[in-house]
C-alpha cells in the first residue's frame, strides 16, 4: 500500500519588469521592426507638421533665434535620421527629442498671446 504521494512543485523566477519609459518605447521599437519605414514616414510627416507651428511662432513679430535654430536643427536631424535609413531605434528617439522640444518651445512661445 502506497501511503505518500508526491506533490509536485513548479517553481518559477520571474524577472523582475522593468517599467521605466525607456524600456517601454525601446520594447515597442522591438515589436514595430517590421512596420520600420511606414512608421518613419509618419514620424517625419508628424515631426515636420509641429516644428513648422514652431517656426512660424519664432518669426512672428520679432525673430526669436534660438527657438528657430533649435526648431530647424531638431526637425531637419530627425528627418535626415530616417530619410539616410537609420537603425529604427535611433529614428524614434531623434523623433521624440524633436516632437518634446518643439512642443515646449511651442508653449513657450504661446506664453506672451495668453
Amino acid at each position: 500500500m502506497d501511503t505518500t504521494n508526491s506533490i509536485p512543485a513548479n517553481i518559477t523566477i520571474s524577472k523582475q519588469r522593468n517599467f521605466s519609459l525607456v524600456s517601454v518605447i525601446n520594447n515597442w521599437v522591438k515589436k514595430e521592426q517590421e512596420n520600420a519605414f511606414g512608421i518613419s514616414i509618419l514620424f517625419i510627416m508628424v515631426g515636420t507638421m509641429v516644428a513648422s507651428i514652431s517656426a512660424a511662432l519664432a518669426i512672428h513679430g520679432d525673430i526669436a533665434y534660438f527657438p528657430l535654430a533649435f526648431t530647424c536643427l531638431s526637425a531637419m536631424g530627425a528627418n535626415v535620421t530616417a530619410i539616410s535609413q537609420r537603425p529604427f531605434k535611433v529614428v524614434t528617439w531623434a523623433f521624440i527629442i524633436n516632437i518634446i522640444g518643439n512642443l515646449l518651445l511651442i508653449i513657450y512661445q504661446l506664453i506672451p498671446f495668453m
